[in-house]
């Protein structure tokens, strides 16, 4: 029998302007974490599993938040 893996794939992107905010919509904290640390902690860890984060152009905050939940994050830019 094979063995099972997952992709998991995080659509980061998101500019935040109908939130009127600079800060990047995933980047704001709610219960003390951003809202990508909430959605990172939540994908599948371990064997067989990868996790993309899609972020916008020019958005390297979002990737470095990305790396510092999960580093074995990859991250990619629409």
């Amino acid at each position: 029998m094979t063995a099972r893996s997952s992709l998991t794939i995080v659509l980061a992107a998101g500019e935040g302007t109908r939130m009127r905010s600079s800060l990047p919509k995933v980047l704001h904290p709610v219960a003390q974490q951003t809202l990508l640390a909430h959605v990172l902690a939540a994908a599948p860890k371990g064997t067989g599993t990868s996790l993309a984060v899609v972020i916008g152009p020019d958005h390297q905050a979002v990737a470095d938040e990305a790396k510092r939940i999960r580093p074995d994050a990859l991250t990619f830019a629409q």
